[in-house]
């Protein structure tokens, strides 16, 4: 009979329990906590289950032992194999319970900063967020209440749950769903919690008393003291340290000199000392006001929380530049392995390309000159080839940011660099054109010189005078191009042209004219000078007079010297260049004579 009374109040306790809270279910709007009671009700259950299996099992066996039954022994064995899936369905049991708490979301009660449980399922119409906000309510109340004695905090016990009640006001609520979760009766669960909640007010309570305030107060005082002597040994040191230098400035404090040029001067040196003491002294000065800080905020119990702030500004920055750092080796060694190969790879097209620039390697159709020229394109190149394997692994190569950027870049590069680029891809085209050399006397246009420089960009002419002529690549390969030094070893023809009447005879003035190269020492005998008549014109005969020589850049001096013979023979030769256009009976009146 006893047996039987027991499962009657089993099922009496358990039902009672499980109706309510299956209805709460029904009418929960949120769908988490919905589940949440759904699964804890299947493992109560099943709890309830194996309670009341139990109890009838042990009600046969004690009704078989009254009437020495032989079925009692087959009970028992029942019995045995109940308490061993018990033992297993309570293994399977925490793992669920440490699965539910660990995936469902849970409100902490921290009426005071710290948190003194957590809730996790709905009771009754209330959420479980709810729940914890009004037992934070409740407990802030108590403590405002200075008659509220936390010793008349009980516990009440009723069939649905535990109840920790002040007066007539019910702190909070332990049901069999709570106690689940942690894994105890449900008035185990509530002696905790009072426990927690008696001890949180009165530490609260003795924290904010008026002597509390005091020696808190105190302390900051102390602490704010502590940082103003400090500061004061701060600048004292740094009024020392700037006196020694300014005293020691002329004795060890010397010019930084490279050979003889001197980098920094004793004066700059000290100013520089100067500045690198005040900079320490204002980072130390921070430094300490970083870590005062943090120490007066935690004196107040109000204020611990903005201190916590304080040091995450810092840390949490710091923390995610180390941990960015960290997650980045393996890309990093990726780039400098990358680096490695091109940068070897690189030299070995340079010693290449370098052996063709001095002749010691020969391809057939591959110019020396062609060789440094084609060097720079390649290095371009791999450069350029090296950019695009080490992008992906640049940090913030994905972002949008860096996406943005690049593209604003080369919009404009492309847009202001149009007329560079074609100045390249002339000057890359002028180098396998090869219509000069370093060296050569050339004539672009109407510029005359030799080239001292043929960069991807421009082209540099020195000309007769000294002045230096720069000629973008693109004017170069739109315009015609005379080079005076391609054939210099057979003789560089120039010419000199004079006009003379027709009253002389052609044979006379073509034999006048070859007998001055000779006397000409930058003239070349061979080959031969020759007179050309280049145009009949209405009054004049005009003759061209063409002569080799050997240095291109002795024309125009040898043009020179030619002329002066010409004006002293013809003239001593009364011979008249530029033929008048009228003829009239004067006399003639010579402009010029020899030996005047």
């Amino acid at each position: 009979m006893r047996a039987l009374y027991s499962l009657f109040l089993v099922v009496l306790f358990c039902f009672p329990t499980i109706t309510p809270l299956v209805a709460q279910e029904v009418d929960s709007t949120d769908s988490k906590e919905l589940g949440l009671s759904v699964m804890l009700n299947e493992i109560r259950q099943q709890q309830i289950n194996d309670s009341l299996e139990r109890a009838k099992l042990q009600h046969e066996i004690t009704i078989l032992k009254s009437q020495n039954s032989a079925k009692g022994q087959g009970l028992k064995q029942q019995l045995s194999e109940l308490e061993e899936e018990n033992s297993i369905r309570k293994q399977q049991l925490k793992i669920r319970v440490d699965s539910i708490k660990k995936n469902t979301q849970r409100y902490a009660v921290a009426p005071f900063r710290d948190t003194i449980f957590y809730i996790y399922n709905k009771l009754g119409s209330s959420l479980a967020r709810d729940r914890a906000q009004n037992v934070v309510a409740r407990i802030q109340n108590l403590y405002e209440d200075d008659f509220a004695n936390v010793d008349s905090f009980t516990i009440e016990n009723n069939e649905i749950s535990a109840d920790i009640i002040y007066k007539d006001l019910i702190i909070t609520s332990i049901t069999e769903l709570d106690a689940l979760l942690e894994e105890k009766t449900k008035e185990e669960v509530a002696a905790q919690y009072l426990k927690s909640i008696q001890e949180t007010i009165t530490k609260e309570r003795e924290d904010n008393s008026i002597t509390k305030l005091l020696i808190r107060c105190g302390l900051i005082v102390l602490i704010l003291f502590v940082f103003y002597l400090l500061i004061l040994l701060i600048n004292r040191l740094k009024r020392y340290s700037v006196q020694r230098i300014l005293a020691e400035r002329t004795e060890r404090i010397k010019d930084i000199k490279i050979k003889n040029y001197v980098l920094v001067t004793s004066m700059q040196k000290t100013r520089i000392l100067i500045n690198v003491i005040n900079i320490l002294r204002w980072g130390v000065i921070i430094l300490m006001a970083f870590i005062m800080l943090p120490i007066i905020f935690s004196v107040f119990p109000f204020t611990q929380s903005w201190a916590n702030n304080l040091i995450g500004l810092f840390t949490q920055p710091l923390k995610k530049a180390v941990l960015a750092i960290w997650h980045y080796i393996p890309d990093m060694i990726t780039v400098v392995v990358i680096l490695f190969v091109m940068r070897y790879s690189i030299r070995f097209v340079r010693y290449i390309f370098s052996e063709i620039d001095k002749g010691k390697l020969e391809i057939n159709g591959f110019h020396p000159e062609f060789a440094m020229p084609t060097f720079t394109i390649v290095r371009f190149l791999l450069h350029a080839f090296t950019l695009v394997l080490i992008f992906p692994y640049l940090p913030g190569a994905n972002s949008d940011i860096f996406k943005g950027i690049s593209v604003f870049i080369g919009v404009l590069f492309s847009l202001g660099s149009s007329s560079a680029i074609s100045n390249v891809i002339a000057g890359l085209v002028i180098t396998y054109m090869r219509p000069f050399r370093i060296g050569d006397r050339i004539t672009i246009g109407d510029k005359t010189g030799v080239v001292i420089e043929k960069s991807p960009l421009v082209t540099r002419l020195q000309t007769i005078k000294n002045e230096e002529i720069t000629i973008p690549n693109s004017a170069v390969l739109s315009g015609n191009t005379i080079n005076y030094s391609t054939f210099s070893d057979q003789g560089i023809c120039f010419q000199v042209e004079i006009t003379i009447g027709y009253e002389e005879s052609w044979h006379r003035i073509h034999e006048m004219l070859l007998a001055i190269p000779p006397r000409v020492a930058r003239v070349r005998d061979t080959p031969a000078p020759f007179v050309l008549q280049k145009k009949l014109d209405d009054f004049y005969v005009r003759y061209e007079l063409n002569v080799f020589i050997s240095q291109s850049g002795e024309i125009d001096v040898a043009k020179s010297e030619i002329y002066q013979l010409i004006l002293d023979d013809f003239l001593a030769a009364g011979i008249e260049m530029n033929g008048a256009h009228v003829y009239t009976k004067t006399d003639f009146i010579p402009q010029y004579k020899a030996g005047e």
